[in-house]
């Protein structure tokens, strides 16, 4: 999701998944009225984007819901990063 990795604004990128989400369920509900198997096969899709947002609502929490200070420097290469939370 290009919000939440991109442009690092996980509130945005849960309103977002919980919007495709709740039209992803209504779309298996009236698509299983026209034909059941239909319905069935958006069940794993489904399964996937509850997991995704999960996932996502997770990590924005244990964040405190700010990724920009999580970033590394532009300049720096990749062998003399440390992460973000190490002591010297």
């Amino acid at each position: 999701m290009p919000l939440f990795f991109g442009f690092k604004r996980p509130i945005e990128a849960i309103v977002d998944i919980v919007a495709l989400t709740g039209v992803t369920g209504y779309l298996t509900y009236i698509w299983g009225q026209v034909d059941e198997v239909a319905g069935y096969v958006l069940i794993p899709y489904l399964a996937w984007l509850s997991f995704a947002t999960y996932l996502s609502a997770g990590a924005g929490y244990l964040n405190n819901w700010d990724f920009r200070s999580k970033e590394v420097p532009k300049g720096a290469k990749r062998d003399d990063t440390k992460y973000v939370d190490e002591k010297p």
